[in-house]
């Protein structure tokens, strides 16, 4: 019973989040931003910049900078009792003192259960102690220009350890660039090489609820009481990729709902269209005394814009409405300005990209009468001194 219960508060969530009203979509969550990752803009932000508690998403951090600081992840470690300590109240991996371990091990121990007994085996072996670890983890923050956070420890406690969503989203960016975070980040599941069976709290979290994260590619939660409960995570949907950051939202399964639904709202209301096709032919403007009759105004390259689904694409030219052979290749002959809606999403340059010939016939042909009137003026002349001449001999 307890299942089908929750079956339907899922989908009843679900229904309430995918829903927009006028300010945007209706989320518990006090803090979001989400980002298109195929052109690296954002496409939704709540309170992104609001500096709050982080939780566990604080481990994003210490895993690239760990990861940044070992020679190599296949390395072993020994655990030691004095790495253990302050873990009450805390999620833990389940390493043990005299444990021999890896670094990789230890990496997924920190984000697949959000291990506290991880972070602080990391941040002793690689730096000697906390502090000197946390100084790294506030270096790397400098290095990124992110002036709203602020680390004190690398488990997530809540004592000094700030964020804003937006800097959140930005240190998860980095640490993607990384393929062995990646590659944990987006793991459900590992053994450790002490045979230690690891599964990650969004999946696990997920099957207990009979929520379908099917198309969600890599998380990481957080939770404390002052935090309340957040999630890191990425999405890949009809080959657009996503990066969403929620925070403080009061229910233990509302920061997966409001990521389902956040999704599933882009997902199913936007998409990448191809505005502009490389090399179609816009429109044609004449070409005045010239070998050609005409110049095809086109771009170099495709345009594919992420848009709602039910936006209407236009485009305006200004610029020149006739060429001729005084104007040069590489010259500028306008613009073109697209617009989804009243909304400037694309703006261009034309340039001319080829030489326009002279020709001396259609010149002649187009301005003929510049022959003709003055041959008729002369062969008037001719005439009518012909006939003064006649009346005059006559």
């Amino acid at each position: 019973m307890k299942r089908y219960f929750y079956i339907i508060v899922v989908l009843f969530l679900m229904f309430i989040n995918s829903s927009v009203n006028a300010k945007g979509i209706d989320i518990k969550s006090k803090e979001a931003i989400l980002y298109n990752l195929n052109d690296n803009s954002i496409i939704y932000e709540k309170n992104s910049n609001n500096i709050t508690y982080i939780a566990s998403l604080t481990k994003i951090a210490t895993a690239l900078v760990s990861i940044e600081n070992i020679d190599n992840l296949d390395s072993y470690v020994i655990v030691k009792n004095s790495d253990l300590v302050g873990l009450n109240g805390y999620a833990k991996a389940g390493f043990k003192s005299g444990d021999k371990v890896t670094y990789r091990d230890l990496l997924y121990g920190l984000l697949l259960p959000s291990g506290a007994d991880a972070a602080l085996i990391l941040a002793n072996n690689i730096s000697g102690n906390v502090d000197n670890f946390v100084n790294l983890m506030n270096k790397k923050v400098k290095q990124l220009n992110l002036k709203n956070t602020k680390f004190s420890n690398p488990v997530g406690m809540d004592a000094n350890n700030v964020s804003t969503a937006s800097d959140i989203a930005i240190i998860l960016k980095e640490a993607l660039k990384n393929q062995s975070f990646k590659t944990i980040f987006e793991s459900n599941e590992y053994t450790t090489s002490n045979n230690l069976n690891l599964k990650k709290t969004t999946f696990s979290t997920s099957l207990r609820n009979n929520i379908d994260i099917s198309f969600i590619t890599g998380s990481k939660t957080g939770y404390t009481l002052k935090a309340s409960y957040c999630l890191a995570s990425t999405a890949n949907i009809n080959g657009v990729s996503y990066l969403l950051v929620t925070l403080n939202n009061p229910n233990k399964i509302g920061h997966i709902i409001d990521s389902l639904g956040i999704y599933n709202y882009y997902s199913s209301n936007y998409e990448n269209k191809t505005i502009y096709k490389s090399e179609d032919i816009l429109f044609s403007i004449p070409v005045d005394n010239s070998k050609i009759d005409k110049y095809d105004i086109k771009l170099k390259n495709s345009i594919i814009k992420y848009l709602d689904k039910n936006d209407k694409i236009s485009y305006k030219y200004n610029g020149l409405l006739k060429l001729d052979n005084t104007n040069k290749v590489n010259e500028k002959i306008g613009s073109i300005k697209y617009y989804s809606e009243n909304k400037l999403i694309h703006e261009e340059d034309i340039i001319l990209d080829k030489k326009i010939e002279f020709s001396p016939i259609k010149y002649l042909l187009s301005n003929i009468y510049i022959v003709i009137i003055p041959l008729i003026i002369i062969f008037c002349i001719i005439l009518v001194m012909i006939i003064s001449l006649y009346n005059k001999n006559n």
